[in-house]
């Protein structure tokens, strides 16, 4: 039997295995079946993590549907988390997702809670910047800027963008974003889940980046519907730099995976 754990990052959820303990990864179908909100555990991603040379460990991302994912904010944030209740790393950690290295901050907030920042990848700045903008944050986001998130039917506008012409064979993220007294709120449609989640890492980091744009602030308060998060950055001529994400990460429950994946 493997054992498994749940995380989560402001409401934005995974389950978290120990590649010690792996032979091979899980499979697309075994993955979607884990994911499955009433067949099986239930998450929007699962996160493998395993120590690498030249890092405290790699960190390997599946979305919901079993497909490959570059990077994770969220996910990473709980990785970290997991790797130091695993005896991988430290509250100082470097760790490697498949878009580079990154390091990582952890303070215990409780024995099951933890607050954690990582560091983000540069993010190049877009040609082309509006109401909506396309945006590059490990993984490719569409950020619409809207007077209030709340107005707009998210799962039902996400999927519509997602699977439009334009992005129908790739996907993309779409986060929907209001301005207002220095704050940020956000709601993300997200590939790969193909549904809104209640938080997303680099969407949120991409929403961080366009306002920097638009007003010249760097630093945000993001609010999603799993709660805050802390993004700063800092801006260069053509790209953002020493960019960081900073929120609680979670652990739920842990449990035996009995049958579901090889071992």
């Amino acid at each position: 039997m493997i054992k498994f754990y749940k995380f989560h990052g402001t409401g934005n959820d995974f389950i978290m295995l120990d590649g010690r303990e792996l032979k091979t990864a899980p499979n697309a179908d075994e993955i979607r079946h884990l994911c499955h909100r009433q067949m099986g555990i239930g998450a929007d991603g699962l996160i493998i993590i395993k120590p690498v040379e030249g890092y405290d460990f790699e960190m390997t991302y599946f979305n919901a549907d079993g497909s490959l994912a570059t990077m994770c904010g969220n996910g990473a944030r709980c990785a970290v988390a997991f790797g130091f209740i695993s005896g991988m790393s430290g509250p100082d950690v470097t760790f490697r997702a498949g878009d580079g290295g990154h390091t990582g901050k952890l303070q215990s907030l409780t024995d099951f809670k933890w607050m954690v920042e990582i560091s983000m990848g540069d993010i190049s700045i877009p040609e082309i910047t509006g109401v909506s903008t396309e945006i590059h944050t490990g993984t490719p986001h569409l950020v619409i800027i809207t007077q209030d998130p709340d107005s707009v039917n998210v799962p039902v506008e996400g999927r519509r963008i997602r699977y439009s012409e334009a992005y129908r064979i790739n996907g993309i993220n779409v986060n929907f974003l209001s301005i207002r007294d220095n704050r940020l709120k956000v709601r993300t449609y997200e590939k790969g889940v193909e549904d809104e989640t209640l938080s997303c890492g680099t969407g949120v980091t991409a929403c961080a980046a366009v306002a920097a744009l638009k007003t010249g602030i760097n630093n945000w308060f993001v609010e999603t519907r799993g709660g805050a998060i802390e993004v700063k950055l800092k801006k260069n001529k053509n790209f953002f730099e020493n960019v960081r994400l900073k929120g609680p990460a979670a652990m739920v429950f842990s449990g035996e995976l009995t049958g579901w994946i090889h071992g």
